[in-house]
């Protein structure tokens, strides 16, 4: 029998409205709240704004999702050592993004449960999260979303390829761990 046939303990993870501060150990809110405008004057009515620094390591570029609707429940948890992964939404749909800190402590192999945090991001901002953070990709609240997200061709191919969820990260800079495989357990996201 799979571990996901015989797992029965369920840890529930309640979602919280993104804020700076409750997000600052994953990474930024890229929002103009709480921002201090720049002393840019590019054209009367424009305000500029630096929410967050890019930070990679090699060449970005841009995916674009097509996310709907679906089960509140984590699989993976992956992450990133090369890039900070913007996730940025178009068309102000609103999503549940979950994590846990680079430096989380390990049980079985994973991010302990206790560890792991859940945000809901209004569609009116995005969020960066810092190299190193574990995530799994977010959960739209609305079916048919559309997010940018910052990537680079490596991970792409990574992302793209059959992943050994065991396998550290190396050329792909992915690192992608199975949470039934792993723990046995299940994680479910419970919105407010």
């Amino acid at each position: 029998m799979a571990a996901t046939e015989t797992a029965t303990e369920v840890y529930w993870v309640t979602a919280e409205v993104v804020s700076a501060e409750a997000f600052a150990p994953f990474g930024s809110v890229l929002t103009a709240e709480g921002q201090e405008r720049l002393p840019i004057n590019l054209y009367p009515g424009i305000d500029v704004f630096r929410p967050a620094l890019i930070h990679a390591d090699t060449d970005t570029e841009w995916l674009l999702t097509r996310t709907s609707v679906r089960e509140f429940r984590l699989l993976y948890l992956e992450r990133h050592m090369q890039l900070a992964q913007a996730f940025i939404p178009l068309g102000g749909a609103p999503f549940v993004s979950v994590l846990a800190a680079a430096d989380a402590p390990e049980e079985d192999g994973f991010p302990a449960f206790d560890q792991i945090r859940a945000f809901i991001v209004p569609g009116d901002r995005g969020i960066q999260i810092d190299a190193g953070v574990w995530h799994e990709p977010p959960f739209a609240l609305v079916d048919n979303s559309l997010q940018l997200i910052t990537s680079h061709q490596a991970l792409t191919r990574g992302l793209g390829s059959d992943l050994n969820q065991h396998r550290e990260i190396d050329q792909l800079d992915v690192e992608k761990r199975n949470l039934t495989e792993r723990t046995g357990r299940i994680v479910k996201i419970a919105l407010p």
